[in-house]
């Protein structure tokens, strides 16, 4: 792609800090000052929990909690920050970020992706625009993509069933079944609105099958604002993360992302990020992160704010998730490559070249 006069990102992303109030440092203090410009070169997404500010301290990120010691982070080596919880800023900040091209994605109370501060993208092109734009004015080649993408998200689903039948958890076969009938259906689709109908059916019943897997792991209905129950709050808040990241990545092609496939294209959001997030909610935010988490019970009581008709993750149980996201996404080696955001940026990288007619797009699909 490069040679037709698109400059690529590379598609290694460096790894990750997390920055969070009251808790002990990922790395510990005394690691970070003798290793100071190693840990700050590698370092281009923050993740900030709850009840801290952040300023502009001459030309660098200054990161203050409620509690505890400030710190200045360079911000040539930040990319993204993802903001979980309270935080304060001014207009000063977001004019300082925005200039040096970094985004600020934010998740609401109940762990939903409610926005972001970007500065304008400065990866526009005209051709790729123009290219997206056409794909979705002729039905049939819009049609065509979604399908692929869709299909590729539902192989997913089936993946993570086929992975525990393959386990012992015969039990769960007559639902793969079920959801491979949905999935052809979805195939066969003849618009976008049967298509995303038949997505919706498969999933429901994917849903119906994590009981069999692990009792914890029940969930009666989908829920989100608010999620009534521990799952439910597990799945908004880890689809909340993984949307965010889809966005950056796509944000460092030319697309467009407000012109999706999948989803209506709207200028009030990015839903080009919901298309691509269809494709790794199922590998990252169910089986990595919560799969993971609650077969090893690497999550309790304390992880959850429960009332009546409500549950959120806590501060530690957001806490505990973002380690265990940040692990997934700058750590574990994925196809050759290190972590999941390598990946998701060369997905984005392959929908560019579908777009632009270099190649047929196919979605990623995991292995069981």
């Amino acid at each position: 792609m490069a040679g037709n006069g698109h400059r690529l990102k590379p598609l290694v992303p460096p790894p990750v800090v997390l920055a969070r109030h009251r808790l002990k440092p990922l790395v510990p203090l005394g690691e970070v000052i003798i290793h100071y410009s190693l840990f700050i070169k590698t370092m281009d997404t923050l993740y900030l929990l709850n009840n801290t500010k952040i300023s502009r301290h001459d030309n660098t990120l200054r990161v203050a909690p409620e509690e505890g010691k400030a710190r200045n982070f360079p911000v040539e080596a930040l990319k993204h920050i993802i903001v979980i919880g309270s935080t304060t800023f001014n207009t000063e900040l977001a004019t300082f970020l925005g200039k040096n091209d970094v985004r600020v994605s934010f998740l609401d109370f109940y762990g939903n992706f409610s926005g972001s501060l970007e500065a304008a993208t400065p990866y526009a092109s005209g051709k790729v625009h123009l290219a997206q734009a056409q794909i979705i004015l002729e039905e049939e080649k819009r049609l065509a993509l979604a399908k692929l993408m869709l299909g590729g998200a539902s192989q997913n689903l089936l993946n993570n069933l086929r992975y525990y039948a393959y386990r012992g958890k015969e039990e769960v076969k007559p639902i793969i079944e079920e959801v491979q009938a949905h999935r052809t259906l979805l195939l066969a689709a003849k618009s976008i609105e049967q298509l995303m109908g038949y997505e919706g059916m498969a999933r429901q019943a994917y849903y119906s099958a994590w009981g069999l897997i692990n009792p914890l792991l029940k969930i009666e209905k989908r829920t989100r604002q608010p999620p009534t129950d521990r799952i439910n709050a597990l799945i908004s808040f880890c689809n909340g993360l993984v949307y965010s990241v889809c966005k950056h990545q796509l944000s460092q092609t030319h697309l467009d992302l407000t012109l999706s496939f999948i989803h209506a294209p709207t200028q009030a959001r990015a839903s080009l990020s919901l298309d691509l997030a269809e494709i790794f909610k199922p590998v990252v935010a169910d089986k990595l992160l919560i799969f993971g988490m609650v077969n090893r019970h690497m999550l309790g009581d304390g992880d959850f704010d429960e009332k009546v008709g409500i549950c959120l993750l806590s501060e530690t149980g957001r806490r505990k998730v973002v380690e265990e996201f940040r692990e997934k996404m700058d750590k574990e080696e994925v196809e050759g490559m290190r972590g999941w955001k390598a990946v998701m940026l060369r997905e984005a990288f392959r929908l560019q070249a579908h777009v632009l007619g270099m190649e047929l797009y196919s979605p990623y699909i995991h292995r069981v």
